[in-house]
């Protein structure tokens, strides 16, 4: 799965969980937890998807190696 196709509509979705159709390559339901996320999906007929949390853009990643 190519991310930069859902890379720009990430912004909006800032420590939020998502879910995403791999088929469509595209974010199919949104909460404040996997569950959330997970029944947003279902609801819009989306049974089969990714779960992906959306970190915060203001911390940064240091690598403890």
């Amino acid at each position: 799965m190519d991310l930069t196709a859902i890379s720009a509509q990430l912004e909006k979705y800032e420590n939020k969980w998502i879910a995403i159709d791999e088929s469509a390559e595209k974010i199919v339901g949104v909460g404040d937890d996997a569950f959330e996320a997970t029944e947003n999906a279902e609801r819009s007929g989306y049974q089969e998807t990714i779960l992906f949390k959306v970190p915060s853009f203001d911390s940064a990643l240091i690598p403890l190696a």
